[in-house]
């Protein structure tokens, strides 16, 4: 999922660059003009003008966003490390079979509890990717790092796959009594 919200991100600040670069000519366009066009919240808009004015695209004119003319002045700093820790040997088996459930029910059309779990799944994933992001990332000594991966390993441990299973289990379970309590019965005569 991380992966598919940067690149919606990068989608919506590149969006937004262009209507900033169409719009100059004309004199600039407001955040909020930016935001109907786009029918991206406002807030959103005005984060992304922030990161386009950081790297140096546009500027602010009276309240008029257009594009920066010249060299951009501004480049990344930033530096980030991504470490994926391996799956833990008791937890392969639930993502597997919490996966397929998953699936299934989006084959099914019940699209609602299928992104639930596919969500469940993301997030058990996030505990065991450890992200350092900074201007000195290359400067990170080893002990640093090992407690990180501790910690990590430690999280997606705790992390009860088999709780939530039994539990959606569960509350299908109970759907499914209270749709035969309301279906009505038919006697054969």
């Amino acid at each position: 999922m991380s992966n598919k919200k940067d690149r919606e991100s990068m989608e919506n600040l590149e969006r937004c660059y262009s209507i900033v670069q169409q719009s100059s000519a004309k004199g600039g366009i407001s955040a909020i003009e930016i935001s109907k066009k786009t029918g991206i919240h406002r807030t959103t808009i005005h984060r992304h003008l922030t990161s386009l004015a950081l790297m140096g695209k546009v500027e602010s004119q009276q309240g008029l966003w257009v594009t920066k003319t010249g060299e951009q002045t501004i480049k990344p700093l930033e530096k980030e490390i991504v470490i994926e820790l391996p799956m833990p040997k008791n937890k392969w088996l639930d993502v597997a079979r919490l996966q397929v459930h998953a699936n299934y029910m989006e084959d099914l059309g019940f699209s609602g509890v299928a992104n639930i779990e596919n969500t469940i799944i993301e997030k058990f994933n996030e505990t065991r990717t450890i992200k350092i992001k900074g201007k000195n990332v290359d400067d990170l000594d080893l002990e640093k790092i090992g407690n990180l991966i501790q910690q990590a390993t430690e999280s997606s441990s705790r992390f009860s796959l088999n709780n939530i299973l039994r539990k959606i289990q569960k509350h299908k379970i109970n759907e499914a009594s209270v749709k035969d309590q309301r279906s009505p019965k038919t006697k054969d005569n």
